[in-house]
């Protein structure tokens, strides 16, 4: 487990923006080095909303919400998280029962909930915080 990761939180903005940065495959979704605390909104289009809670410059949670989750942005914005913050595992598998039941599904990789949630017109939102 990485040393960055908080045991309430996935560790400080520099570290999670740092590490996504690193594994993102497109350059158009990027984050900024350094942001202000509260809900950020770091990119909003037709395809893809990507959002944190940031609490003293340490992340609380990160959400995606995609109308479409199986296009290349989704799917390449959650590999930089997932990647980056060495969570691989069986989130692929929860990916696949949330999207196939239109339901829920949540599972801890790492340290780390992704809880997912898709709406039956096809709504995927995923949310990662730190499993308690």
């Amino acid at each position: 487990m990485t040393q960055e990761l908080g045991t309430t939180d996935l560790g400080t903005y520099e570290y999670v923006s740092r590490v996504y940065n690193e594994n993102i495959q497109l350059p158009d979704y990027k984050l900024p080095t350094s942001v202000a605390d509260g809900t950020q909104v770091f990119f909003d289009t037709d395809v893809i909303k990507l959002s944190m809670v940031i609490a003293d410059q340490r992340v609380q949670k990160i959400t995606i919400v995609t109308p479409k989750p199986q296009s290349l942005e989704y799917m390449r914005v959650f590999e930089g998280f997932e990647f980056g913050m060495e969570a691989l595992g069986t989130w692929i598998n929860t990916y696949h029962r949330s999207t196939l039941s239109h339901g829920k599904a949540a599972d801890v990789v790492n340290g780390i909930l992704a809880s997912y949630s898709t709406t039956k017109d096809n709504v995927l939102t995923v949310s990662l915080t730190r499993a308690h």
